[in-house]
């Protein structure tokens, strides 16, 4: 991947709005710009190094920065004091009321199962990738997703 801009400009309009929804579903409320940070930062390694696999790396950076942004709001919400605030006009898009629900089953998860499941599920990667995104052991994510599977359940029987 350390040629042409041809071919990084395809590689953004094919990968771009797939990383938007991941980032989404692992709960990042800027999603734009945590790909948009995942591809520069594609952007400057490519030009040291070969980027063997560009999607996965792009996956995993993107996994890493949802990671870190929460941990950075979470240390500056215990500083700040919460007023409260209306929702943004993005977030009125029409659901039915089963993806809402399971929207909000999936924030009742720990972070890493809900990694994991949206990996999973919703990427539909194998084990071995969700892991490399992970930057876990392959069994971790086994007992991620089983936990979360059972917990995912659980949330979503008592919305019933």
């Amino acid at each position: 991947m350390t040629g042409s801009g041809a071919a990084f400009e395809t590689l953004f309009r094919t990968e771009a709005g797939r990383l938007v929804r991941l980032a989404h579903l692992l709960g990042a409320e800027d999603a734009e710009d945590v790909v948009q940070e995942a591809f520069c930062r594609l952007y400057d390694v490519r030009q040291q190094r070969e980027v063997a696999n560009p999607t996965a790396y792009l996956s995993r950076i993107v996994v890493n920065e949802v990671r870190s942004r929460r941990r950075r709001k979470l240390l500056g919400d215990r500083k700040v004091l919460h007023l409260g605030t209306a929702e943004p006009a993005d977030e009125h898009v029409v659901r039915t009321e089963s993806v809402r629900g399971l929207l909000r089953a999936l924030d009742h998860l720990a972070p890493r199962q809900r990694e994991a499941l949206v990996l999973r599920y919703w990427l539909d990667l194998p084990l071995a990738e969700i892991a490399d995104a992970m930057q876990v052991r392959v069994g971790t994510v086994k007992s991620l997703v089983s936990r979360g599977l059972a917990r995912l359940a659980t949330e979503l029987e008592d919305h019933r």
